[in-house]
């Protein structure tokens, strides 16, 4: 996994890189490319369910990224954060000119959002689908579902995705706590005789 700006020297090398972006130095913006591309589609990949889409989408998102990288202002929040931002505004306008929900492959839940694999063998024999699942996503709010699409659909540490969405840490554990704990129960409700062991509270 590429990591994030995380210390001094890191914050450093991505602001030269977005500085000389900016300026219009077709290298930096490579560099910036290569750094965050495998985290933003993860990210898209979580959101859409297609591999083709989230390639598609993703690129999209660096185009706009490369577009609109002279409004980038520091304002004490990450450049991931801005980066993010943009990845999810492309989502959501993908899927209102498609007019469609997002759907993940029942197969990849378990990666995709925590679900243990023997929870999703009884899913499976209840035909339940990943559309249930993603619906019961859609119940919480913006901040756990973002915390939880970028902890699991990334695979960012605590850390990382406090940086990718401006809150402190301990925000980001109990975002995900509480959005787990939901998600849980509402997975419940939709399949009775399904107990989810859904991860990743600690």
């Amino acid at each position: 996994m590429t990591i994030m700006q995380t210390n001094p020297d890191d914050r450093k090398v991505v602001g030269e890189l977005v500085k000389k972006a900016q300026q219009g130095h077709q290298p930096a913006f490579a560099g910036l490319y290569e750094r965050y591309y495998d985290q933003i589609y993860r990210y898209v990949s979580f959101k859409c369910g297609s591999p083709t889409e989230a390639e598609d989408i993703t690129g999209e998102v660096f185009l706009k990224m490369l577009e609109s990288i002279h409004t980038f202002k520091w304002q004490g929040h990450p450049f991931t954060s801005w980066l993010y931002r943009i990845a999810h505004n492309q989502i959501v306008d993908n899927f209102r000119r498609k007019g469609r929900r997002q759907t993940v492959p029942l197969d990849d839940a378990e990666h995709r959002i925590g679900v243990d694999a023997s929870d999703l063998e009884r899913a499976a024999e209840l035909n339940m689908t990943m559309t249930d699942v993603m619906s019961a996503m859609d119940s919480l709010t913006d901040l756990q579902r973002e915390v939880i699409s970028l902890r699991f659909g990334s695979g960012l540490s605590v850390a990382e995705t406090a940086q990718a969405v401006g809150r402190k840490d301990n925000a980001v554990k109990a975002l995900q706590h509480s959005g787990l704990k939901k998600l849980r129960a509402l997975m419940v409700q939709l399949t009775p005789a399904i107990s989810p062991a859904i991860e990743g509270d600690a």
